[in-house]
């Protein structure tokens, strides 16, 4: 199927800040994927030492690993359809048992 990449934020210049733009989880069918970027994920001691955290819930990990910038990591998950309506959520990551700093995403 096809592919396309959506921002999860946008800036605002009227509040200065940057706003939550909504991930619409879509049709029945759809594979909804969050792309991630962070650094040290790349030295994990394995995918399965990954967990993250979408809401109250796990997700889906695809992939954690460089990403071709020099230091930065990238990281897949796959949101669950159960999220769908779920609005501002919390994401989470623990890696070999260290947690990072979480951020915030809306979910149409």
């Amino acid at each position: 199927g096809a592919q396309s990449y959506e921002e999860v934020a946008r800036y605002d210049s009227a509040t200065n800040q940057y706003v939550a733009v909504p991930i619409d989880i879509g049709p029945e069918g759809d594979h909804v994927f969050l792309v991630a970027f962070g650094t040290g994920l790349r030295n994990r001691s394995a995918l399965s030492a990954v967990t993250p955290m979408v809401g109250t819930g796990n997700a889906e990990v695809f992939y954690v690993g460089p990403q071709g910038g020099v230091g930065l990591d990238q990281v897949n998950l796959r949101l669950a359809r159960t999220l769908a309506g779920a609005g501002d959520v919390e994401v989470k990551l623990t890696v070999d048992g260290r947690a990072s700093n979480a951020v915030r995403i809306t979910i149409r």
